[in-house]
């Protein structure tokens, strides 16, 4: 085994693909941050760039799987070698650390080795977020930092579903609310949540899934987002049972097991309907639906059953088991319960996605046209560390394309799709 040194030359950091889909977010760790009370953020000197002076002060986020780690960064002083930094984490697993260390500019980085031998990198993506890379000998852990406020005023509630758990208790579901400030009635959307990745891992069904760039763009436009959880997903109560295995190895494609749950799901979103129905702070009169891969698809057949109540539809990278033998039946027959919807609908995918391809999921629009929907599908060309299935994270991607359903600006006539596809890739290749 290869002891871990934490003084190795430094070399270019190996960063994971997926950081760029990282978004800022409260940490789920159940023990608290404690910052030292002598922490002392000075003034950068004068003469220093912009590219070092920009990280003086104290940034807040989370690391590890399932965000089970709190961390803040306090940039104390910064210099032309480096930096005085204090590293605070606290996790179940580890407990509370804390450390003020030197760091050094390698790279346009910001890499610090702590006492216990950890080595933490840290890069600036943009003047509001900076990522981090942990390692230590039991390996690496990511995670993300910010020193703004992700969305509006951020509130988590429990809505009850009518069912019981196995030992005869209420299930409640765990709803997370990011609203503008004001008194409201606000414009509405409920946003859904996709699957887990690939299923296996039952640690990740506990973590709470929101979107803090989807909430931040619609807050600052004046809109409400609600995220529910639904049941076994998040701090919701119940069994997460939509489509897995059996044995517990993943989600199925196996058409009888993987349709397992759509139902239940389905009913879950229906109880935070109702519930934002009874809100006085929601205005009714324009209110959008829309969801993430699995929660896409939910979000067309939810809106569906109800054809008048929402105003539009918006479908992340939708479809409810990956690309396999059995998905065109599946994901194109789950495509067709949004048909009857009256509003208008958006279809947003993106190149580079493990999970859809651009020609599959023009297959499962296709089959929503031909069974009577409306909409346009738009096909997304990502950037260099953009994971296309987690395009939630990058609104300059679709910030212009989602403004005008925002605006209550889109008009479309009956059996009228619009569609925007690049020619090279309507059809499928041989």
């Amino acid at each position: 085994m290869t002891t871990f040194n934490p003084h190795q030359e430094r070399v270019a950091t190996a960063w994971p693909a997926y950081m760029a889909s990282l978004e800022p977010e409260s940490s789920e760790s159940t023990v608290p941050v404690i910052v030292p009370p002598d922490v002392c953020i000075e003034s950068p000197p004068p003469g220093l760039p912009a590219s070092m002076t920009a990280w003086c002060g104290a940034w807040s986020g989370w690391a590890d799987q399932g965000r089970t780690s709190d961390v803040r960064l306090i940039v104390e002083k910064v210099s032309l070698s480096g930096a005085t930094v204090v590293c605070v984490r606290a996790s179940a697993r580890r407990g509370l650390q804390s450390e003020r260390v030197g760091a050094v500019w390698h790279e346009g980085e910001l890499q610090a080795n702590l006492p216990d031998g950890a080595i933490v990198h840290f890069r600036m993506r943009d003047p509001d977020v900076v990522e981090l890379l942990w390692r230590d000998a039991a390996g690496r852990m990511a995670g993300v930092l910010t020193q703004q406020d992700a969305g509006g005023c951020r509130a988590s509630e429990y809505l009850p579903t009518g069912a019981l758990d196995q030992e005869g208790r209420p299930i409640l579901l765990e709803m997370v609310t990011y609203k503008p400030l004001g008194p409201g009635p606000f414009p509405t959307l409920l946003f859904n949540h996709g699957s887990t990745g690939m299923g296996n891992d039952a640690a990740t069904f506990t973590t709470t899934a929101t979107s803090p760039a989807l909430a931040k763009f619609l807050n600052d436009r004046g809109w409400m987002v609600v995220f529910p959880q639904r049941r076994g997903r998040g701090k919701s109560g119940g069994v997460y049972a939509e489509g897995l295995e059996p044995d517990g190895s993943g989600y199925s494609n196996r058409t009888e097991c993987a349709l397992a749950g759509f139902e239940h799901a389905l009913h879950d979103v229906a109880c935070a309907v109702g519930h934002l129905l009874e809100r006085p702070d929601v205005d009714r009169d324009r209110l959008l639906i829309g969801g993430h891969s699995r929660g896409g698809f939910l979000a067309l057949a939810a809106a569906g059953a109800r054809p008048g109540l929402f105003k539009g539809i918006l479908n992340f990278v939708g479809g409810w088991v990956d690309e396999q033998e059995t998905a065109d039946e599946i994901n194109g027959g789950l495509a067709t319960r949004g048909a009857g919807f009256a509003g208008s609908t958006l279809w947003l995918y993106a190149d580079h996605d493990p999970f859809y391809s651009l020609a599959h999921s023009r297959r499962n629009f296709d089959a929503f046209v031909a069974a009577g929907g409306r909409g346009s599908f738009h096909a997304l060309p990502t950037q260099a560390g953009q994971d296309g299935h987690n395009i939630l994270a990058f609104s300059g991607l679709w910030g212009a394309l989602v403004e005008p359903l925002l605006a209550a600006e889109v008009r479309l006539a009956p059996n009228q799709p619009v569609s925007i596809f690049p020619a090279a890739l309507a059809q499928p290749g041989p």
